[in-house]
């Protein structure tokens, strides 16, 4: 049997399930883009870093400088952080004056 006989008599989502888990291994993350192997805990440390944008991401990773499909995604997750770092921004006190 052929690689490609096996594939296709392989049912779909059995397919799909071990290909959807397999970028869990050793906890590295999903993979975000594929030409430059950046995964979204990468995306993630950049931002925390303080990468605001996609250009930035671009500079210090490589995101979305190869075919673009990651773009989206990318973006996505930045987003993501910033709205996360909105909402853990300590209040702080000030006191009525008078």
């Amino acid at each position: 049997m052929r690689c490609n006989d096996l594939a296709e008599a392989t049912p779909r989502f059995v397919r799909n399930a071990i290909d959807n888990h397999s970028h869990l291994v050793l906890n590295q993350g999903m993979y975000v883009c594929i030409c430059n192997a950046v995964t979204d805990k990468q995306i993630r440390k950049a931002a925390q870093a303080g990468v605001e944008d996609l250009w930035g991401l671009q500079r210090e990773l490589g995101v979305a400088v190869g075919c673009g499909v990651c773009k989206e995604m990318a973006s996505e997750i930045l987003r993501e952080n910033r709205q996360h770092k909105v909402q853990l921004e300590p209040v702080r006190y000030q006191p009525a004056s008078g």
